[in-house]
């Protein structure tokens, strides 16, 4: 296939990094929409299949080809419910919400803002690394203070910091105000 006017073949490096960049995220919406895990897992390594078998598929960018995996999933998802459930498009639309493209947007956002939001977490310190990473598992600065052994005052030093560095390294992806 053709990224960015770069042809990038099955067993390259580069094939390696879209596809662990990509799929654990279709993986997700699938299992959403499919309501499991085994079968959502089927369909998003279906839709790899699929693009490894178009050599000559050209994006003009990755965000092109994450929209027509995206759209390769979601049509997969519909074929597996009418398979199933022998349903028609309406009643699809009718008994599970996430396979309208509105909500499937908001779930790859959604996606695609978590897997941003770690990445910019795993390149931080240790220390900031896992005083974020409690954070988000809903754990108090007292509570952080406790598991890690130091002050609360570290805590949120090491927050504060951690949370600037963040903010500067997702500022090219988000407008915030």
């Amino acid at each position: 296939m053709i990224v960015s006017g770069k042809r990038i073949t099955y067993h390259s490096k580069e094939f390696k990094e879209l596809f662990d960049q990509l799929f654990p995220s279709m993986c997700v919406v699938a299992s959403m929409v499919l309501k499991d895990d085994a079968k959502g897992k089927d369909v998003a390594q279906e839709a790899m299949i699929k693009l490894w078998q178009k050599p000559d598929e050209n994006f003009a960018s990755v965000n092109s080809l994450k929209a027509y995996l995206y759209v390769l999933v979601r049509n997969a998802c519909i074929s597996q419910l009418r398979k199933e459930k022998d349903l028609h498009f309406d009643s699809i639309e009718n008994h599970y919400e996430l396979v309208n493209e509105k909500d499937l947007l908001h779930e790859v956002l959604r996606e695609e803002t978590y897997n941003l939001l770690h990445k910019a977490i795993d390149e931080l310190s240790p220390q900031a690394r896992k005083v974020m990473q409690l954070t988000i598992n809903g754990l108090t600065n007292s509570e952080i203070s406790d598991r890690i052994e130091v002050s609360i005052n570290t805590v949120k030093t090491v927050k504060k910091r951690a949370y600037k560095t963040v903010r500067e390294k997702l500022g090219s992806h988000f407008f915030y105000n």
